[in-house]
């Protein structure tokens, strides 16, 4: 049984690997409006977790830079418009970080992209075997948020 396990594990991991190999936009594809696929997932980041008030030193410990070099990045990226910063209205000392309009219009269009690019084309299954698929891969993620 643990064998079966292995495989499956090993085959989910085999997928993940080339759906983000598909997602891979550094040799083009998406216009990331001047920015570095680094700087574009920063602010995709961002994005993603506003509610929540990222803070410079979240960035630095999840790349693993210096957070000198983080707080120059963020500066570039709110001197050119992308983000900006924010007094934390639980402490005045903390500043948060928040996507523009323009850093917004960036990530809807770098989601947009992945989502056409990485879609799976299941056409050869039936629906009957993608509604028991989508059941199973369901059924393993709530396996691994457990």
């Amino acid at each position: 049984m643990a064998d079966l396990e292995n495989e499956i594990t090993e085959l989910i991991i085999r997928i993940a690997r080339r759906q983000r190999q598909r997602g891979d936009f550094r040799n083009g594809g998406v216009d990331l409006g001047g920015l570095t696929p680094h700087q574009a997932r920063i602010v995709g980041y961002i994005a993603g977790r506003e509610s929540t008030g990222v803070i410079a030193r979240e960035i630095a410990d999840l790349t693993g830079a210096r957070p000198a070099s983080v707080s120059a990045l963020i500066s570039g990226l709110e001197a050119d418009g992308w983000v900006e910063r924010q007094t934390d209205p639980s402490d005045s000392r903390r500043k948060t970080l928040r996507v523009t309009a323009k850093g917004r219009e960036l990530v809807g269009r770098y989601e947009a992209h992945a989502h056409a690019e990485s879609r799976l084309d299941l056409s050869n299954l039936t629906i009957e075997q993608r509604e028991q698929l989508k059941s199973l891969l369901a059924a393993i993620d709530q396996l691994a948020t457990d």
